[in-house]
């Protein structure tokens, strides 16, 4: 466990339930944003991702032949 990981701990162990729930979601928001930020430099990068590119292929081809 990282020294960050210890000390946030310490910290939410000490926090009334509401407060902790609050640092709780923000925590949530951070990491959402992390994986955000991931997403959009894949989709903004100037190389191709075949593995990507086949499976939103194979997904609307699906969808396509759903509405039939």
């Amino acid at each position: 466990m990282s020294s960050a990981t210890q000390e946030l701990i310490g910290i939410v162990d000490g926090l009334p339930e509401d407060k902790a729930r609050e640092v709780v979601d923000f925590a949530r928001f951070l990491q959402q944003q992390a994986g955000d930020a991931e997403w959009e430099h894949i989709l903004t990068a100037r190389r191709t991702y075949p593995k990507l590119e086949k499976f939103a292929a194979d997904a609307l081809r699906e969808g396509a032949a759903a509405c039939l």
